[in-house]
């Protein structure tokens, strides 16, 4: 009877260590399962941290031409410096050999070599004279990667509109940063072997990405229109001692910017060593008040809502108007009676701008400039842009009406004139204005930016008209200087006073400069607007910024191919024989 009992538990027993060690094999079986099956993936990732260490080299960026093919931005092999702290036997006289070359900081290099990791970066695209200089020091340790280095081969040409790559080699300004997606390549990973301690050991080659090119973009800037705009802006701004200027050349037809001048230049090569308003596309990010150029926007309203015609005349209270408590003047003192709708816009009459707007109201009149685009972006491929300022006619004080008449009480860019006076100059309609012409790789054209009509704004009726009235600004009004042998030439003259900073009221010194417009006037090819900002001197437009235009339409012109016209052709000689019979 003992004996079976001790048998019984013994049995017991053995059932239970039995059953023990089953509990314990299929808990291991189930880690081990969940180690080399489940979590292999994401174990093996682990490890491989633990192991090696990744980062990426610079591929070769794709590369920008102006319309013509004609290289603007291009990408070139560049070597970059880089060190083994762990092969480097005396980190102080290395560090010393190469500061002396590289002009670095002594101290702070050393520091770097002295530490126990497998890899320091030296200095990354270095000229060939510095690669050169590094590699005759035969220093252990230290080596050399091929990266990809961004060159601009027309230094300032177009420095703003173009932009520039930070060292990683992303675009962070101009066409670099909106076409950053299309332009940069595909990174190469360059993967570090670690030791059990993590330091750095060497290069795993089986790790190795592929570089791949980016696409290559395609603009509508003409590289000679382009060069010819910079010349004589840059000319005119030294002559008159300016803060700065603009000049933008634009097909009116197609939205094509042909030209982008903004002054001063700089390199985006060594775009570091400049400030950063420097690198701004003033054209598209800086807001002015217009001035009489303005007046464009106004006369188109009331031409086309039929609130006056051409030949019909407005009392210019001889010189003086006053509205509530404002008395407002005309520009140069001038004091005028009555003049006609295009002689109010000839002699550029600010008294006679208010009887216009205050024949077509204050609702019509807002209309018309959010029609042509006033108070929004005219959506260019380009970053950084302004909508201007135009205030809701809900907050206009009672001066509000007269103020805008003349570009006053409203901010505008550049482009948002030229783009509107485009729309006059082609007929109506307001183009969206283009600055990327195509998305292009190894010459075979992958996406295409093709001309859009945003909306029409007037009827080409009213187009020819303002023509006309823009024609007699040429020939007998303020923008003489404007004219062109063999061509009729239509625009229109601003000398805005610029608002005193910190102070109410305007500048009794500071103004901006512009004049407007497009030649051939019946058959426009091209719309230039040109923008000196706070000429010294003489501040008129007419005399500051339409010799500007006058020179880059000729020689574009002329660059073109462009026939002078066969009738009707305009001269100076016999300026005041047509102006008579114009009037």
């Amino acid at each position: 009877m003992l004996s079976e009992n001790l048998e019984k538990k013994t049995k017991i027993k053995i059932y239970l260590v039995l059953t023990l060690f089953l509990i314990c094999f299929g808990a291991i079986w189930k880690r081990l399962y969940n180690v080399q099956i489940t979590q292999h993936e994401r174990l093996l990732n682990l490890s491989n941290k633990q192991y090696f260490k990744a980062f990426y080299s610079t591929p070769q960026r794709g590369a920008i031409y102006d319309k013509e093919g004609r290289d603007l931005a291009i990408s070139i092999e560049a070597d970059s410096i880089y060190a083994n702290p762990l092969e480097i036997e005396n980190p102080l006289k290395t560090a010393g050999a190469i500061s002396s070359v590289l002009q670095l900081d002594k101290i702070k290099l050393y520091r770097e070599l002295e530490h126990e990791k497998g890899f320091v970066w030296i200095k990354r695209k270095v000229t060939p004279d510095e690669a050169e200089a590094v590699e005759s020091l035969n220093l252990k340790g230290i080596r050399f990667l091929k990266e990809g280095r961004r060159f601009y081969p027309k230094r300032g040409l177009a420095a703003r509109m173009i932009g520039f790559v930070g060292m990683d080699n992303h675009g962070l300004s101009g066409v670099e940063y909106f076409g950053d997606d299309y332009l940069k390549g595909k990174s190469e990973r360059i993967v570090i072997e670690k030791d059990a301690l993590g330091r750095g050991v060497n290069f795993s080659k089986e790790y190795g990405g592929i570089t791949e090119k980016g696409y290559d973009l395609r603009l509508t800037i003409d590289e000679v229109i382009q060069y010819i705009a910079e010349k004589e802006l840059a000319a005119q701004v030294t002559k008159y001692k300016a803060k700065g200027g603009t000049a933008i050349v634009m097909d009116p037809f197609t939205g094509e910017m042909l030209a982008m001048a903004n002054q001063p230049q700089f390199n985006p090569n060594s775009f570091a060593q400049y400030r950063e308003k420097d690198w701004r596309n003033q054209i598209i990010s800086d807001n002015f008040e217009p001035g009489s150029i303005f007046k464009l926007i106004l006369s188109a309203a009331v031409l086309e809502e039929k609130m006056a015609g051409k030949d019909d005349i407005f009392f210019c209270e001889n010189g003086e108007l006053k509205i509530g408590e404002i008395v407002i003047h005309e520009a140069k003192g001038h004091k005028y009676n009555w003049l006609t709708l295009k002689e109010i816009i000839g002699k550029s009459s600010n008294i006679g701008a208010v009887k216009l707007a205050q024949n077509l109201g204050a609702k019509r009149f807002y209309d018309y400039m959010l029609k042509f685009g006033m108070g929004s972006k005219t959506g260019i491929n380009l970053p950084g842009e302004s909508t201007g300022k135009l205030r809701d006619i809900k907050e206009w004080s009672g001066i509000s009406l007269a103020s805008i008449s003349f570009g006053q009480e409203i901010s505008v860019t550049h482009l948002q004139i030229v783009t509107a006076v485009s729309a006059i100059a082609n007929g109506g309609l307001l183009m969206r204005p283009r600055i990327v012409k195509s998305v292009e790789k190894d010459g075979m054209v992958l996406e295409e930016f093709k001309p859009e009509v945003i909306r029409r704004v007037v009827s080409e009726k009213t187009c020819k008209e303002i023509t006309e009235i823009l024609e007699y600004v040429v020939m007998s009004g303020t923008g003489q200087k404007a004219a062109i042998e063999g061509y009729t030439v239509a625009g229109k003259t601003s000398t805005a006073q610029k608002a005193d900073e910190g102070k109410k009221g305007y500048s009794e010194d500071k103004y901006m400069s512009s004049f407007v417009g497009y030649v051939p006037s019946k058959k426009p090819r091209l719309v230039i607007m040109v923008g000196i900002d706070e000429p010294e001197g003489v501040a008129w437009g007419g005399e500051v910024a339409a010799p500007v235009f006058k020179e880059i339409a000729r020689q574009s012109l002329r660059y073109l191919k462009v026939p002078s016209e066969n009738e009707g052709i305009y001269t100076v000689k016999n300026r005041e024989l047509r102006a008579k019979n114009y009037l």
